[in-house]
């Protein structure tokens, strides 16, 4: 919503394609969703609903029976028919490691990573980022949300940590959710909130850095959270699962003294929890 409000035409394409939710967010009924899209059983066009002038969500179904009958592979031409409308295309995807979580970073021009400040999350994150990089995908940087919060480092020591650039970073604000129970952007809610404040600013830069190599080709698509084919996905989940068999899935590991360190002895301010006996 702020990138619609900074004057971009946008296109959210919902991901989580077994755990939907934007509906719920937003409060609309689809007819069509991504997975009648995938199915073959609707154009495009169809699943598409504006939420604002610029802004149009393609959500997906929220009923776990329409899973079985998607054909992820058919992703692609999905977003390629997105890019001519759209100035930028958002793909919100799921956590974990499966194909239709791992398709979309290769097929995304560049991959923001957005994570909470928590050790949990920032463990996730540098996995994330880490599974990007084998697929060949581009990470752009992270945005943190509920920033400020606990013991967390800033921002830019974490990013730092991830090995990444800081693209942005949101308050904890106790508008976004009060804007949640109503069912609007926090942007459309209270513009002035930190919160909206914040990600307006993360829009505004992200519309300065909009550059590209093609001039044919203007526009960004965002992987939140392009490989090859789909056989190569699953070659990648099922290798990852078995080189972590513990983590990749949105679970994390025990932390040695409950903390998480930069690797240097003489830096250990990644202390999230307290440890025991503290």
């Amino acid at each position: 919503m702020a990138l619609a409000q900074a004057g971009q035409t946008v296109a959210v394409v919902e991901l989580d394609l077994a755990m939907a939710n934007i509906v719920d967010f937003l409060q609309f009924e689809p007819e069509r969703t991504l997975h009648d899209v995938l199915s073959g059983t609707a154009p495009t066009t169809e699943a598409l609903y504006p939420i604002d002038d610029r802004m149009h969500v393609l959500p997906s179904g929220t009923e776990l029976a329409e899973f079985n009958a998607i054909n992820v592979a058919a992703l692609a031409p999905v977003i390629r028919s997105l890019r001519p409308a759209y100035d930028f295309v958002l793909l919100d995807t799921a956590a974990g490691v499966s194909p239709e979580t791992i398709y979309p970073l290769r097929l995304a021009d560049e991959v923001l990573i957005v994570s909470t400040p928590r050790v949990a999350s920032i463990r996730d994150a540098k996995k994330t980022i880490e599974l990007a990089h084998r697929v060949n995908g581009e990470v752009m940087g992270v945005v943190f949300v509920r920033a400020g919060t606990g013991r967390a480092p800033p921002p830019e020591r974490l990013a730092t940590f991830l090995e990444t650039d800081l693209i942005g970073a949101v308050p904890e604000d106790e508008t976004v959710a009060a804007a949640q129970d109503m069912s609007q952007p926090i942007c459309l809610f209270d513009p002035d909130s930190p919160a909206a404040t914040a990600y307006q600013e993360i829009a505004d830069g992200l519309v300065l850095g909009d550059g590209t190599d093609d001039e044919e080709d203007d526009d960004s698509v965002l992987g939140m959270g392009g490989v090859a084919d789909l056989q190569n996905a699953e070659e990648i989940a099922k290798s990852a699962a078995e080189a972590d068999p513990d983590g990749m899935d949105g679970a994390t590991k025990p932390l040695e003294g409950d903390e998480l360190t930069t690797g240097d002895p003489d830096d250990n301010g990644f202390e999230f929890v307290k440890r025991k006996g503290e």
